[in-house]
């Protein structure tokens, strides 16, 4: 009955490195990033890249995915995908309408404001709206230009002081809009992801733990074959006596 129960112990040692995917398709510098900023915050992460595709896939360990999900979406990854000029004007793309074309243009404009909002530091997301100006006839007054900007921020960073830059960025940006017709709305980000205190005294026992930690699976594997191996010792020399 004991031995049927160690037999279990390597099995219980596999689960315990298991790793998750967390994200796929990523570019192996994101990824690497990603990487990089888990394990500044002591949650084990890896990545596993396409040989076909060259995209990475990010595992991390399952009992940490929730605290990893909050700490990269508090800090802005991974990075929204934004439309480039050679999504909406592919070539041998079927003539459009000049609304159509204006519609396109407006929305590729906000995507690359979006994408450079995003570039300031502690940005974490960034949402821009254009309202182009209409006249629907020749005796009516013509509306001004104006755009709304939402930034999603993360609390260590203190954007309060940067809205003259912003807004200024944006009114560069966009021809014939005024500084005054620019609405900006700041919000800082409220995630539930608690950073590990940091270790006082780090002792060779807490060292050998952190190494198993960053090495799971080969250390199972060792144990596995140690353990095995001394299971075969234990039953030969039964045997012999």
């Amino acid at each position: 009955m004991r031995i049927r129960f160690l037999l279990f112990i390597p099995l219980i040692l596999l689960l315990a490195g298991c790793k998750v995917e967390l994200y796929r398709n990523l570019s192996q510098e994101e990824a690497n990033q990603m990487v990089a900023l888990l394990r500044l915050n002591d949650i084990s992460a890896s990545t596993q890249v396409d040989d076909k595709t060259g995209m990475a896939t990010l595992m991390i360990d399952e009992h940490k995915f929730i605290n990893a999900v909050a700490l990269l979406r508090q800090n802005g990854l991974p990075k929204p995908k934004y439309a480039d000029i050679e999504d909406l004007f592919p070539s041998g793309q079927l003539v459009t309408s000049p609304a159509q074309e204006e519609a396109k243009i407006a929305f590729l404009k906000e995507q690359q404001l979006e994408r450079t909002l995003s570039n300031i530091e502690g940005v974490i997301s960034a949402r821009v709206s254009i309202a182009e100006p209409t006249q629907e006839d020749q005796f009516q007054v013509e509306q001004q230009k104006s755009a709304s900007v939402y930034i999603k921020y993360s609390p260590q960073a203190n954007l309060s002081t940067r809205e003259n830059d912003i807004k200024g960025l944006v009114q560069n940006a966009v021809p014939g809009l005024s500084y005054e017709r620019i609405s900006l709305f700041l919000q800082a980000a409220n995630y539930g992801y608690q950073s590990a205190p940091p270790l006082k005294d780090e002792d060779m026992w807490s060292e050998v733990i952190s190494i198993i930690e960053e090495n799971k699976m080969p250390a199972v594997i060792s144990l596995t074959l140690i353990f095995l191996l001394s299971l075969v010792g234990v039953v030969w020399l039964r045997r012999r006596s």
